[in-house]
């Protein structure tokens, strides 16, 4: 009698457990469906040095000063336990440049776009460190005032990239550091010599190579400071982009530092039947 006592207080323990267990997972699902992440957008502005090198135009290095305008949205989402976080960059980059003499001048224009993604690895109350990947594609040109047959020369290219990023917080000011570097991908270039009226005429053999270390490299260096102030924060720091490539006899870089900054704030995007019974984001339209 004692046994069938014992036995019957263990399932219905075990019930209990199950059953509680139930109601803690379909709440802590309930409170995931209401919860809405924000994405941290910025728009910046960045003014610096630029370094442009291309044999296929110049044997000279020209130097100068650049002008970016950047956008960087990141949000985290529910993937992986909470633990993955996406972000996007656009980018336009202007640089005008001189030779060494300053008798001759070059201008580039670069647009870049990436999106890609972090898995936090480490997180503490005040610091955070995330390692992922993301992919890029960039293209412009690079103009050369003093060329008559080759004035321009092409820049496209597309790099699946490594990438780091850590954050710091120190009272209210919330710092930065991320590292990307490519790993593989493809780029555009002529052999040397080669006209791009040559080109459009159908001569494209080789124009577009499989880009890695052994003929690429690069890496870019991101510094900020998210600081409040009032009711606006404001990011200032540095934007390092480095990148260099060696095809077909022919070598380039683009060297770029700049001091960036920019107004921060976050945004909910809500659609659909999300806003409609949201209760607490009164809509202008829904």
């Amino acid at each position: 009698m004692g046994l069938n006592r014992i036995t019957l207080f263990l399932i219905c323990y075990c019930l209990a457990i199950s059953i509680s267990y139930a109601q803690n997972e379909d709440a802590k699902a309930e409170e995931d469906n209401r919860r809405y992440y924000s994405v941290n957008n910025t728009t910046m502005v960045g003014i610096g040095t630029a370094n442009l090198y291309d044999t296929y135009l110049s044997p000279l290095e020209y130097k100068g000063f650049s002008l970016r305008l950047l956008n960087e949205r990141m949000k985290k989402t529910s993937w992986f336990n909470n633990k993955f976080s996406w972000q996007q960059f656009i980018e336009v980059e202007f640089a005008s440049i001189d030779n060494p003499a300053k008798n001759a001048n070059e201008y580039s224009l670069l647009a870049g776009y990436s999106w890609g993604g972090h898995y936090n690895l480490v997180q503490t109350d005040k610091f955070r460190f995330s390692a992922g990947g993301s992919w890029s594609l960039n293209g412009g040109v690079l103009y050369n005032q003093r060329n008559s047959n080759n004035p321009a020369s092409a820049r496209a290219y597309t790099n699946l990239n490594l990438s780091a990023i850590a954050f710091y917080r120190w009272n209210s000011i919330m710092f930065r550091g991320q590292l990307d570097t490519p790993l593989i991908g493809v780029l555009f270039s002529p052999e040397y010599g080669q006209s791009y009226y040559e080109i459009s005429l159908g001569n494209s053999v080789k124009v577009i190579n499989f880009a890695s270390l052994h003929n690429q490299r690069a890496i870019r260096a991101y510094l900020t400071a998210d600081i409040p102030i009032s009711k606006y924060s404001i990011r200032l720091g540095y934007l390092g982009a480095f990148y260099q490539t060696k095809v077909h006899n022919i070598q380039t870089h683009n060297y770029s530092s700049s001091f960036i900054i920019g107004l921060v704030f976050e945004s909910i995007n809500l659609s659909g039947n999300r806003i409609k019974n949201n209760k607490i984001i009164d809509s202008s339209y829904y």
